[in-house]
């Protein structure tokens, strides 16, 4: 649509509003410069060949009003210069209002034929209106300047782009400093806050970001007073620190963290940020809201990470588990940094506070797992942190709360008492060929001492309002089936992914005699890389349905590294109580942080098959100790009287069979075969290998049992036989059969 707008009579010049597609554009100015592109915009005609376009539209909302950024583009289709000095901006209401607009940029005012130059803004504007009910109005003035006339507006909501920014001031610096003498906009928007006791008192911290809105760089001002509303008619003075220094470089972005101290815990809900240049709030140069900046994330909720000012980057407290750590009741949280951004990044570190209201209390939590130094696009790291629970605290009061450690450098670290940014300005309305300046120089830096002592800045504050999923919690993890590979946690670097691990045996038996159940887990690692690796040491443990974790003790082995294309197998035992039956947790755990910290790697519910309890009679009977597979189809037992002493012999026909080609050394576990009389009484034992020197091999085979304990020959007698194996804490053994004749 084309809209035709005649001037009043006496002016020669003809000014039209009109919103043109492309291929119109191109077709009436056949001489338009190839790089720009017009379709559908709204434009305001000064002639055929000038006009003016809204390009880009920025809203900044505070607690009370919003400050409107825009930039304003002369396209000059001509062949004369055109002065931009004869023309200006404001912004209009639908209902009537007018708003003075600022340049907040250098620009040329003389606008050659045959190119385009943007002009930039800065207009306060109050908090209810939106983007539908705003409008960019050209004005032009008249050759003395005396008065002005509306040329025609443009929409606001039909700007090329228009974005909306929540819990930000714009700042003029010559309205801070009077030796300013110019136009220079910085930018303060409050990211995050939070409230932290410490000491038995409550710490308030905003993070305040500041980006500055010109060309040139800037120093921040010392005449800005940063105070707290608390919303019952109390102001607080907030003490700043520039954790990443004082010195802001055009298009960059730094942290202030804003941090006062209360004696009881605050009401968040009222809670405004006061940009003053004095200490009561009477000059006020804007008001943020700091109320919506408390809320709590919930657990897997992502939260936006404003990462060195790329955007993509979220932040999510993913899980967070209490587990025995050290023998004291803890807690671990994994924390997962998203990648979603169009560049490689690189992780940044974190830290850990864990905090009890109720206790007033912060703990601070170790980060024992992180992930590799860069995430590219599209990748994810995680990082893992272990606290100590406050005794006595309710777990679903607590709350998680994930910082950025700052990087402290030379120049760095600041506390913000450093002298106003200076320069010089001349004002659209000038007749200098331009139409804004930024021109720049950096103050003097009045940094206090101690300033090295830096913060670091909150990214993610969450609830554990859902509670700690407790260890022995099993609904969220899968069952596992025997042979099939365990998936690993990616943050771990123990195991190499070429290395498959699988749990092919989990058996125990209870001894009534010992008064516990003893359970072997068996784990076979295969090699399916065509290199040599180093066969990781990662711990296990078993976690009943109480919470009551039992830890593995792992079988001593002489194997180190593991050849390409093959398998080996190692076992863990368990010391239970007979009372420990059902449905288990099942971790693997990885101890190779700096914190020498057990961290699940890997959980997954599991059952325990009792064995040995088949009947004691049977004539056949098979004994599983992965690899190998030995079946018994005949067998009796017989006793001797010789010499004054006593022999008991088990004669049976083996058929020992190997299931697949795993390695197997001197360590592997054992057979011990023992004698019992009807009263449990040990009458004597003996061990046979599987593998290497004198071991026990098919066919029929007689076992002899010498040195039998015992002054006459009993009957009835039973054999019982064990899987033994060798560990760090002694033998452990797993009854496969009891032989009763």
């Amino acid at each position: 649509m084309i809209i035709n707008r005649l001037r009043e009579a006496v002016s020669s010049r003809i000014v039209r509003i009109t919103a043109i597609l492309f291929t119109a554009l191109c077709i009436a100015f056949t001489t338009w410069t190839s790089g720009i592109s017009f379709a559908g915009k709204e434009g305001v005609f000064i002639n055929s060949s000038v006009y003016f376009t809204l390009e880009n539209v920025a809203l900044s909302t505070g607690s009370s009003n919003q400050t409107m950024q825009f930039q304003l583009q002369l396209n000059n289709d001509g062949d004369s210069i055109i002065d931009y000095n004869y023309y200006g901006v404001k912004v209009t209401s639908t209902s009537g209002g007018s708003y003075y607009a600022q340049l907040s940029k250098q620009a040329d005012a003389q606008v050659p034929g045959h190119s385009a130059i943007s002009y930039y803004y800065v207009s306060t504007i109050p908090g209810g209106l939106d983007a539908s009910q705003l409008q960019v109005t050209v004005f032009e003035r008249n050759g003395n300047g005396s008065s002005v006339r509306d040329v025609g507006s443009l929409s606001v909501a039909n700007a090329q782009s228009i974005g909306q920014t929540n819990h930000q001031l714009l700042v003029n610096l010559a309205d801070v400093d009077t030796a300013v003498a110019t136009n220079s906009f910085v930018s303060y928007q409050a990211v995050k806050a939070v409230t932290l006791p410490q000491d038995g008192k409550w710490t308030i911290l905003v993070d305040a970001m500041v980006t500055p809105m010109g060309t040139e760089t800037i120093t921040l001002p010392s005449g800005i007073k940063y105070l707290l509303h608390d919303g019952q008619g109390r102001t607080l003075s907030l003490s700043s620190n520039a954790v990443q220094g004082t010195s802001i470089n055009a298009g960059q972005s730094k942290h202030i963290l804003l941090s006062t101290t209360m004696d009881t815990l605050p009401s968040t809900d009222a809670m405004t940020l006061d940009l003053s240049l004095d200490s009561a709030g009477i000059s006020s140069l804007g008001k943020l809201s700091l109320a919506p900046l408390f809320q709590l994330a919930k657990m897997g909720e992502r939260v936006p990470y404003v990462l060195n000012g790329r955007e993509g980057i979220t932040l999510e407290l993913q899980k967070a588990e209490q587990q025995q750590i050290s023998n004291k009741n803890g807690a671990i949280f994994t924390a997962v940094l998203h990648n979603d951004g169009k560049s490689t990044i690189k992780a940044p570190s974190l830290q850990g506070v864990l905090i009890s209201k109720e206790a007033t209390l912060s703990v601070n939590a170790a980060a024992v797992v992180v992930p590799e130094t860069y995430l590219a696009p599209g990748e994810s790291g995680a990082y893992r942190f272990v606290a100590q629970l406050p005794d006595g605290t309710a777990a679903e009061k607590l709350q998680f709360l994930i910082s950025e450690a700052a990087s402290d450098t030379s120049s760095a670290t600041a506390k913000t008492n450093s002298s106003a940014s200076t320069g010089s300005t001349s004002t659209a309305g000038s007749n200098s060929n331009t139409s804004a300046s930024n021109t720049t120089s950096n103050g003097s830096s009045n940094s206090t001492e101690g300033a090295s002592s830096i913060g670091s800045i909150p990214i993610l504050a969450a609830t554990l309002q859902e509670g700690l999923t407790a260890g022995s919690n099993m609904n969220n993890i899968p069952q596992y089936e025997l042979g099939q590979p365990i998936v690993f946690d990616s943050s771990s670097e123990l195991i190499d992914s070429n290395l498959q691990v699988s749990l092919v045996e989990l058996n125990g038996h209870s001894d009534s005699e010992s008064g516990y159940q003893t359970v072997i887990a068996k784990f076979k690692l295969l090699n399916n890389s065509n290199e040599t690796l180093q066969i990781p040491s990662f711990g296990t443990s078993l976690t009943d349905i109480t919470g009551t974790t039992y830890p593995g003790a792992r079988q001593t082995t002489a194997l180190q590294e593991l050849i390409p294309n093959a398998a080996y197998v190692y076992s863990y035992s368990f010391m239970l109580p007979p009372s420990a039956k059902g449905q288990f947790k099942l971790s693997l755990t990885d101890a190779s942080n700096a914190s020498n910290i057990k961290v699940p790697i890997a959980d997954y519910k599991v059952s325990v098959a009792n064995t040995g309890e088949e009947d004691p009679q049977a004539v056949t009977k098979k004994l599983s100790l992965y690899p190998f597979n030995v079946t018994m189809d005949y067998w009796t037992i017989n006793a001797q009287y010789s010499s004054g002493s006593y022999t008991y012999s088990l004669k049976g026909n083996f058929d020992i069979k190997k299931s697949e080609q795993v390695i197997v050394d001197d360590t592997f576990s054992t057979l011990e075969f023992e004698v019992v009389d009807a009263t449990n009484r040990i009458l004597g034992s003996t061990t046979h290998k599987l593998q290497g020197t004198g071991k026990l091999i098919s066919g029929l085979q007689t076992i002899t049992f010498t040195d039998v304990k015992s002054e006459q020959l009993e009957y009835p007698v039973s054999i019982r036989v064990y899987e033994v194996i060798t560990t760090s804490t002694g033998t452990a053994k797993r009854l496969l059969a009891t032989l009763t004749q």
